[in-house]
């Protein structure tokens, strides 16, 4: 057996040797051709051939495409702890030589260059070794090319084979050698060369990022047969990629080309036996970096937001710092375009990006808009696309909420969206309507800090025309119940977010005024002409209830309302702290600059009236929604058919707003309390969990001095009368007290009032005072513009507080100048006088009289006109009714009728009709009646007492349907 393989083995040996030797002989005619043509300058010309169209680079040329790498970033939390790498889809880290372990520089040079130290860019001796083991199948390969070669291969040419490109490599290599010293090459080296993927499949470049991705540790703390493999990968690096799940039966063929690295090491002195054995041994599998979950899978709203806010930072200081450009004459598509460049720096750059988020929190709030528990179900509806319907499938319920630190402006905090799988739009930064919430900012804050409004004073929710362009109807806002209010305070108006006096506000201050102040607060995303020509929200008069061209953002809207508990001053909310580059140094970092929009006292009138919105207002479900007795203020926000939701809060130390709508604008589905103010109370809640020092819940809104306490009336907010005490309408309201009201209300006034089909008016001089009722009430209201057709509304135009409001015309009905005729029908009904009414019309009321064991008739009640006719009797006795006219006129008795006992010893009379039986029967009911009885004064004579025969005369009225009638309607009781 063996002598046939020793037989079978000798031509294949003699095969090989005569291969090796006639590789030898052409070998030495190469070098010997090589060698005339040098000596005779052909070989000079020939290189100058292939290299003659290669451009003749400059030290800075060559400089920057050796050195100058895509480098991986990174961002950090606000305890500087990783959030992770930036976005990239290589992972690059460049390190010093001495960051490096000497044991993979020992490897590398032992592999792949020994004679690094010594030659001047080409290895001659490399390149016949390479030859030798190629042609003698070596198992170690250790190539011809230098380290210096590999590297311009890798950073100035292609890779492409042909021996054009060789010999370009060669002149670079030489080129290169003269311009930079070993150390710098071999540091270049290490930076830039690729290592195959990492335990997150990135694409891994320069050993820092290899020590990292593959055994998890930095380059300085590698190990030798750490070192060995690595070293080893420079070879075929996605061959010997160790991770089975990326690359099958990488690990073995990369532990076999570790094996071959290390007997280099020994066999050049770098390692000794000792070294070499443990090596060997080393079990590479065990110690391989294992996955983790990268930043933009963990937190991808948060790693994209970092990405957009770093190069806003640095765009912005950039224009800042260049006194030949300005950023607002830049058009959108111009910054945004400056914007996309500095992303892509920022992303190949090596920047280390600071940020204020804070990790708990941020988790917090993740978690909270994941979970759909908090959430309405997804739905399916259609929704419209440009002049058409069409599907939306499985929507779900989105939210945006944005957390900020009312001392620093630093966002700690956001939730982005529910599923960045499903949705990837950071939500906290997409323009939504704010409804209601716009109310504090445009209308109220502004009004306080002119002192055009405070809190207590007097506003009428009454209808209002809104001018609607040339030629169009006008519009008529309405409020969220369909109903207006009357006069009613500032507070009382906020408290039950009523539209039409935030509107009056808005309009009375001045739009242009009231959102002046609105940008100072950081909104930026009202819609101006030089934006669009079509559109000005400055001419929205409905932006203050949240009629704008866009709408407002999440995270602006909530930057806004931090103005008031930071004492009027507004910070620009900010989530980059600090930006390094990768050479550590800073290239930008935050400055807080306050800036005053509002006085301390408007600042907290405003936090005043949203404290009532929470307490007792539409946002008073928070008040057992959030944990702990705390002293926090906001408001809540609604839009049209409800399609967003929103709840802004804050309390002295945080502000949070909380959106929440489908991307696609739908109704949502109905809630109680709104699925905004819950998740608002959720987010909250979970903060107070996380740090409960930090927000104890006994902080309190501090109030500034210049605020003041006074009695006014809730009516006018003026100083109150002695008839504000009447009505009942006097409160105590807090002022600037720059702007504390010196005028006497003038809006209660005392009239005598009567009614009159179904309108109340001012009762005639000469009508008798017990048929008026002498009232204090409000004056009458200034006549509003009607629409043609008020009964296309879903409203009615008349106020609520109209029978608080006194009339200004006067009883239109006209005295006949007859006695009124005697009230027919007197009678007894289960207790109650009843009888036909007058059929006059100057009828104003009937006066009910009394009389008992013969005594003189007395008056015991009054039943006014429009009322019914009937009195109920409290007491025994006989009873009669007279009629009143308006001009005092009073008719005769009506039949008199006995209620209950009318003799001192008889028994008490049954109840029943009329006529109430007698104890006995034979005394007629007239000798009942008093001996002499008298007659109430004016009472006209029964000869004068039959039926009037004058025609009823009706009020005039006008048809023409331009003002609300000018008489308040009686009140349905």
């Amino acid at each position: 057996m063996n002598e046939q393989n020793q037989t079978r083995d000798k031509p294949s040996t003699r095969r090989r040797v005569l291969r090796i030797l006639w590789s030898i002989t052409q070998l030495t005619i190469l070098l010997i051709f090589m060698g005339v043509f040098f000596a005779g300058g052909a070989a000079a010309g020939y290189i100058a051939s292939l290299v003659k169209e290669d451009p003749v680079r400059s030290y800075e040329d060559v400089s920057e495409q050796v050195f100058s790498n895509h480098l991986t970033g990174f961002a950090y939390f606000n305890d500087k702890a990783l959030i992770g790498q930036l976005r990239a889809e290589e992972d690059r880290r460049l390190v010093k030589k001495e960051e490096v372990s000497p044991h993979l520089i020992n490897a590398i040079i032992a592999t792949e260059d020994r004679h690094f130290y010594e030659h001047r860019g080409v290895d001659l001796k490399a390149i016949v070794r390479a030859s030798l083991q190629d042609i003698l199948g070596s198992p170690v390969q250790t190539g011809g090319s230098t380290l210096t070669q590999q590297l311009i291969k890798q950073t100035i040419l292609t890779p492409e084979v042909s021996h054009e490109r060789k010999a370009r490599e060669i002149f670079l290599a030489l080129r290169i050698e003269r311009m930079f010293s070993k150390d710098q090459i071999l540091e270049a080296y290490m930076n830039e060369m690729y290592f195959g993927y990492s335990a997150n499949k990135s694409n891994i470049y320069g050993v820092q990022a290899a020590a990292k991705g593959i055994f998890g540790v930095e380059a300085k703390d590698l190990n030798i047969p750490q070192s060995a493999y690595i070293a080893g990968m420079l070879q075929a690096p996605s061959r010997y990629t160790p991770f089975e799940e990326y690359n099958a039966g990488g690990l073995e063929a990369g532990t076999k080309r570790q094996k071959l690295v290390l007997n280099h090491m020994l066999e050049n002195g770098y390692i000794t036996e000792q070294q070499h054995k443990e090596a060997l041994a080393y079990d590479i599998k065990a110690n391989l970096a294992q996955p983790r979950e990268r930043a933009y899978r963990q937190y991808p709203f948060l790693m994209m937001e970092i990405e957009d806010r770093a190069a806003k930072v640095l765009v912005d200081q950039d224009l800042a710092n260049d006194p030949t450009k300005n950023k607002d004459d830049l058009t959108r598509q111009e910054y945004r375009e400056l914007l996309d460049r500095k992303r892509g720096e920022i992303l190949r750059g090596g920047y280390h990006i600071y940020t204020t988020i804070d990790k708990n929190i941020f988790e917090m709030m993740d978690a909270i808009a994941k979970n759909p528990d908090n959430f309405g179900p997804n739905r399916t509806y259609k929704a419209r696309f440009g002049s058409e319907y069409k599907e939306v499938k499985d929507a779900l319920e989105e939210v945006g909420a944005t957390l900020i630190d009312n001392k620093t402006g630093a966002v700690l905090g956001f939730a982005g969206g529910r599923n960045f799988e499903i949705s990837q739009v950071n939500h906290t930064m997409r323009p939504r309507q704010p409804g209601s919430a716009m109310k504090p900012l445009a209308a109220y804050a502004p009004a306080f800090e002119l002192g055009v409004l405070q809190p207590g004073s007097g506003i009428d929710d009454a209808p209002i025309a809104l001018e609607n362009g040339v030629g169009n109807p006008p519009h008529y806002p309405a409020n969220w119940n369909h109903k207006f209010h009357g006069l009613i305070s500032v507070r009382e108006a906020l408290r039950q977010s009523y539209n039409i006096p935030a509107i009056k506000a808005y309009l009375n201050v001045g739009i242009p005024e009231s959102l002046s102040y609105v940008e100072k607060m950081g909104i930026t995303t009202l819609v101006t002409p030089k934006d669009n020509p079509r559109v000005n929200d400055h001419q929205a008069k409905t932006g203050v209830i949240g009629g704008l061209t866009q709408g407002l953002t999440v995270e602006e809207i909530t930057n806004a309302y931090s103005v008031f508990p930071n004492q009027g001053s507004f910070l620009d909310a900010y989530l980059i702290e600090r930006i390094e580059n990768s050479d550590g140094e800073t290239i930008f970092e935050h400055s807080i600059k306050p800036q005053t929009v509002f006085s301390e006292q408007t600042a907290y009138l405003n936090t005043d009236i949203m404290r009532t919105v929470v307490k007792s207002g539409t946002g008073a479900a928070l008040q057992k929604l959030v944990k702990g007795k705390r002293d926090f203020a906001g408001k809540t926000g609604t839009t049209n058919d409800d399609v967003d939701s929103w709840f802004v809060g804050y309390t002295p130390e945080v502000t949070l707003g909380v959106w929440i709508g489908y991307d696609i604008p739908y109704k949502l589905p109905k809630a109680s309390p709104a699925r905004s103010t819950v998740v608002w109370a959720k987010f909250m809640n979970g903060l107070f969990e996380l740090y409960p020092d930090r927000y104890p819940t006994d902080s309190k809104f501090a109030q500034p001095q210049g605020i003041v306490s006074r009695a006014v009336c809730s009516v006018s907010g003026k100083l109150p009368t002695d008839l504000c005490h009447e009505a009942g309408t006097v409160v105590t309201e807090v002022f600037n007290q720059k702007f504390v009201p010196t005028e006497t209300c003038d809006v209660h006034i005392r009239g005598r009032i009567i009614p009159y089909d179904d309108h109340l008016y001012l009762a005639k001089p000469e009508t008798p005072d017990d048929m008026v009722e002498n009232k204090v009430g409000i004056k009458p209201p200034e006549p509003v513009k009607l629409p043609d057709n008020p009964e296309k509304y879903k409203f009615s135009f008349n106020t609520l507080d109209w029978d608080k409001r006194l009339p200004d015309h006067e009883d239109p009905r006209v005295d006949d100048g007859q006695v009124p005729s005697i009230p027919q029908g007197a009678s007894l009904q289960n207790g109650k006088l009843t009888w036909t009414a007058n059929p006059e019309v100057d009828i104003v009321g009937y006066r009910v009289y009394r009389s008992i064991l013969g005594s003189p008739f007395e008056k015991t009640g009054v039943v006014l006109q429009p009322a019914e006719k009937s009195y109920t009797l409290s007491q025994e006795g006989v009873y009669y009714v007279t009629a009143v006219d308006v001009a005092g006129k009073e008719s005769g008795p009506s039949q008199a009728v006995a209620h209950g006992s009318l003799l001192p010893d008889s028994e008490l009379a049954p109840e029943g009709d009329s006529p109430a039986p007698v104890p006995d029967s034979s005394t007629p009911l007239d000798d009942l009646l008093p001996l002499d009885p008298t007659l109430p004064p004016g009472i006209g004579s029964p000869a004068n007492n039959g039926p009037k025969t004058n025609t009823p005369t009706k009020p005039k009225t006008d048809n023409g349907n331009t003002e609300i009638p000018l008489t308040p309607p009686i009140p349905d009781n």
